[in-house]
């Protein structure tokens, strides 16, 4: 199966192109962060330790979230091929990641300034219930404040704030650059400049998967 790996710091619109990829390619969409809340919704044993980490505000560790993303790549919807969108954000999980085989794999780094990342996080909207996420400026949803998929709140998330999301985003680099350059010595990285319209960003990307 193919394997398309997408990178970028928050901002970046990397989970708006992993939905246009998922619409286009019919690749499955696999997000860390859909992972997680299932496994909390289904109140697993793997889910119930995620979710400890996660109202602490700590750091889900590696060993945890490797398993999840293990268990998801078991499953058996993903023959067409599958997008990632939010992993591997650690070199742990990038070397786990290369212990599953794929047909192909390419990674794909969204590059875009702070200073954009931080004004459309700042436009951020995020549904309570299904997680779904839209802008102000570029998608609102239909209804003020309901979520178009499953009609549950749609609100700024209390940490998209500017000094938050600039601490974000150095924790970014911190942590996720060192893949970066894992992925850009297996000689299957391409860089993409993410800043202006979104649709714009998705014909270069599209480029490279086509």
């Amino acid at each position: 199966m193919k394997r398309l790996i997408l990178f970028g710091a928050p901002g970046s619109g990397k989970g708006t192109m992993g939905d246009l990829i998922q619409r286009d390619f019919n690749y499955a969409k696999i997000s860390t962060g859909d992972i997680l809340r299932n496994a909390i919704q289904q109140d697993s044993t793997d889910g119930r330790q995620a979710k400890s980490f996660m109202e602490s505000g700590g750091l889900v560790p590696d060993e945890l979230v490797i398993e999840l993303v293990r268990q998801r790549l078991s499953r058996s919807d993903l023959d067409g091929g599958y997008v990632l969108d939010g992993y591997p954000r650690t070199l742990a999980q990038a070397e786990a990641l290369s212990n599953i085989a794929s047909e192909s794999e390419k990674a794909i780094f969204i590059e875009v300034s702070e200073s954009e990342a931080v004004e459309r996080l700042l436009s951020r909207l995020t549904c309570s219930e299904c997680g779904a996420i839209y802008n102000l400026i570029s998608k609102p949803p239909k209804t003020a404040g309901t979520c178009d998929l499953c009609r549950g709140r749609v609100a700024k998330r209390a940490d998209d704030n500017e000094e938050a999301v600039r601490q974000r985003f150095r924790v970014y680099g911190e942590r996720t650059m060192p893949v970066i350059e894992f992925y850009g010595h297996k000689k299957v990285l391409e860089r993409v400049n993410g800043g202006g319209a979104a649709a714009l960003v998705y014909e270069k990307i599209k480029g490279l998967i086509a």
